[in-house]
């Protein structure tokens, strides 16, 4: 740092906080950590590769990106509190630990607004998100309305595997009974959710499946009945590993909400400490240099 004249101590302002440098801060701030989170986005794409064998593993990417995340948000605060207490007008009575105190309130003040100004941001892109997902599932309902069989709930997979037609059935050109398959495929749905819901297939409902599998393929009333339990088997397994998949997302929501947390928690005490140092620097006439020469 170099030290400069000094300047006349400028009369103390009307109000406490001196909410021009807050405000500078805060969008110096915002501005610095959209061009750095642009750069590790553009930085983090490069790294990945359609291409199998190719790229970064996701794991190493998202950590990367997760880091970059958390650095810019303190590095950025930190920048955006330095401004506001460089720049913020001197008070002429005051004692020095009284000067330090506002200038890390001024620091402090950079963090809140930025978190706000985020948390406006983010709430807007989250309204047109949720917008946009409310007009896809009314074009999804109005399409399930027209095709009943579009739907990708574990039972429905089941019940598909359980009316599979048996290879042999052209072979032998025997035809199941005539009826309407979209209300036997419902009936045998709710079978399986039920199965799914209270973790077990009654005997009453598994005998009529088999019965039902028996007169829609043409089976065997053996070969029915394990064809029954495989499908009861692989919905509890597709049923279990959705259960599996929502347990790691609702890990991985935990672990991101307490990095964010504390990431926040640190940029807030970066900003407050580059605050009270920048007033420093402005009640000691310095200037930033790098190498020796002044950059700012």
């Amino acid at each position: 740092m170099a030290i400069i004249e000094t300047a006349e101590i400028s009369p103390a302002p009307a109000t406490y906080i001196d909410w021009a440098p807050v405000i500078a801060g805060a969008v110096a701030a915002s501005a610095i950590s959209s061009l750095l989170l642009t750069f590790g986005g553009a930085v983090g794409l490069s790294l990945t590769s359609p291409w199998p064998g190719t790229g970064a593993r996701l794991w190493v990417v998202g950590f990367f990106l997760l880091w970059w995340m958390v650095a810019v948000q303190i590095g950025s605060f930190a920048a955006g509190g330095y401004l506001a207490g460089r720049m913020r007008s001197r008070w002429g009575t005051t004692s020095k630990p009284e000067s330090q105190f506002r200038d890390s309130v001024h620091g402090f003040m950079v963090w809140a607004l930025g978190v706000l100004i985020g948390a406006i941001v983010l709430g807007l892109v989250g309204l047109g998100a949720a917008k946009t997902a409310a007009q896809s599932a009314s074009m999804v309902a109005g399409g399930a309305a027209a095709t009943p069989a579009a739907k990708t709930a574990p039972a429905d997979y089941a019940v598909d595997l359980l009316l599979r037609p048996a290879p042999a059935t052209a072979a032998s050109e025997v035809k199941a009974p005539a009826g309407n398959d979209d209300v036997l495929r419902g009936e045998a749905n709710r079978i399986f959710t039920s199965a799914i819901a209270n973790r077990e297939l009654s005997q009453r409902d598994y005998d009529y499946l088999s019965q039902v599998v028996a007169s829609r393929t043409g089976l065997p009333q053996a070969e029915a009945q394990q064809r029954v339990q495989q499908a009861v088997t692989e919905a509890r397994d597709l049923e279990i590993k959705a259960r599996e998949t929502a347990d790691k997302a609702r890990k991985s929501a935990i672990l991101t909400g307490f990095i964010a947390a504390a990431s926040l928690l640190i940029s807030m005490v970066a900003a407050i400490v580059a605050a009270a140092a920048g007033g420093r620097h402005r009640d000691e006439n310095r200037i930033p240099t790098f190498s020796g020469h002044r950059f700012w």
